[in-house]
């Protein structure tokens, strides 16, 4: 006997509509885009401005924590290598790098790190510490290692005005030339 008409509608019902969901879900990952129709965002690493209490405005990364540079590195030279990395992790990318507002877009670069890219702002590579226990805290801030002085920055890409100030306090009092190190 013959199938009811009915019973086809419903099935063939069924059938489109299970296509329509799996050709919905494949659809951003085929086009590269997101569901709403944009280009899925970027890999790259993003910088952003956070308030700090001590030293008005720094770098960040995504999860607001405190960005240095090292006095000694350059963007051809990277001084930070080995047990550093694991004390000071470089801020790496897979993308672009992304500016965060107050941040300046074309200052943000990369520097080749072994086989991976570290983000620089301003010509100086970004690293965390390891001792920032997480958002806004600036433990690193003026710690003298491998090579350098590690100095907060500001959103120009130089260290903070404060932390400029607290390192020749710091030399001055301790008899040192009243510079702060690296040519700041």
């Amino acid at each position: 006997m013959a199938e009811p008409w009915w019973r086809r509608c419903v099935a063939g019902v069924a059938l489109v509509s299970s296509l329509a969901f799996v050709a919905a879900l494949a659809a951003p990952t085929l086009a590269g885009s997101s569901p709403s129709g944009h280009r899925a965002k970027s890999d790259g690493a993003l910088v952003r401005l956070e308030k700090s209490k001590k030293y008005g405005e720094i770098l960040t990364d995504s999860s607001g924590r405190t960005l240095y540079l090292l006095t000694a590195d350059t963007a051809r030279s990277l001084a930070c290598k080995g047990v550093c990395t694991d004390i000071w992790p470089p801020l790496l990318t897979k993308g672009r790098p992304r500016a965060g507002q107050g941040v300046v877009a074309k200052e943000l670069t990369t520097v080749k790190r072994g086989s991976s890219l570290q983000v620089a702002y301003d010509g100086h590579p970004l690293y965390t510490y390891a001792g920032d226990g997480g958002t806004g805290q600036v433990n690193g801030e003026g710690i003298v290692s491998f090579g350098g002085t590690w100095y907060v920055l500001g959103p120009k890409g130089s260290p903070v005005k404060a932390a400029l100030d607290s390192a020749r306090t710091a030399e001055s009092g301790s008899g040192g030339s009243g510079g702060s190190g690296g040519g700041w």
